[in-house]
């Protein structure tokens, strides 16, 4: 019915009005997805799946679904099983998972929030299970905005990100990478906006803390999704 509907805008809807046309086809399947995915779906997987085996959990998947993980969104979606918040306590009992990957989710968390989060993630992992996170690399971001300003250097430019930012001033891109961009229509408590800033050795510690016995660094080699880039900082830590 959807691909007939979609066909269906081409076929008969001026060029000029398709955008505003798929705009409006996306908001009703939205309207309709988010609350059956919420309410149907994601309980009813959760008592299907209950007792399943081997079970690997992807916390804000992208548009691509990696094979054989679960998926849980705040935002409901065609590759989200379980649409539910991360920042809050997860619906799965202590030790369910043997992976837990989360990539570029835990910056939307407020940074005053992210160790009882990871507690929480670490919570629902199996002894010996181990989580992998990706997040914007802090460190990295602030020196290249630091030597940009005093010292002209222009490594920043290898990023390419450049939103809102046709000058490409330093600045702006620091800005940009560091709190991102919302829905760019400056919407506030969008999900899109980045909460928390991080390092390799505030992450080491924050996993140590919530249960994990050994942490050690990813390298970009090892992302399962989208890379990010040079900006990533990937970790990984193994429950006790």
């Amino acid at each position: 019915m959807a691909h007939i509907t979609r066909g269906a805008l081409q076929a008969f809807v001026p060029p000029s009005l398709r955008p505003a046309a798929k705009r409006a086809y996306a908001g009703v399947v939205s309207l309709v997805r988010a609350p059956y995915q919420r309410y149907v779906q994601t309980p009813a997987l959760l008592s299907q799946r209950r007792n399943w085996a081997h079970r690997r959990l992807e916390i804000g998947p992208g548009p691509q679904r990696i094979e054989d993980f679960e998926t849980l969104n705040v935002v409901p979606g065609a590759n989200v099983d379980y649409v539910w918040n991360a920042s809050s306590r997860l619906p799965f009992d202590t030790g369910t998972f043997q992976l837990i990957y989360a990539s570029h989710v835990l910056e939307h968390i407020p940074w005053y929030h992210v160790d009882e989060v990871l507690a929480e993630w670490v919570r629902v992992l199996a002894p010996r299970g181990r989580i992998e996170i990706w997040v914007p690399d802090g460190l990295k971001i602030c020196q290249a905005f630091v030597d940009a300003e005093t010292k002209n250097s222009e490594d920043f430019h290898r990023d390419g990100w450049y939103r809102f930012n046709e000058r490409k001033d330093p600045c702006r891109w620091a800005s940009g990478r560091l709190f991102s961009y919302g829905d760019g229509g400056g919407t506030r408590g969008h999900e899109n906006w980045h909460l928390a800033v991080f390092s390799f050795r505030y992450l080491e510690e924050t996993l140590i803390k919530a249960g994990c016995a050994s942490v050690e660094p990813l390298d970009r080699s090892q992302v399962r999704g989208h890379d990010h880039g040079w900006i990533n900082l990937g970790i990984a830590g193994t429950k006790r």
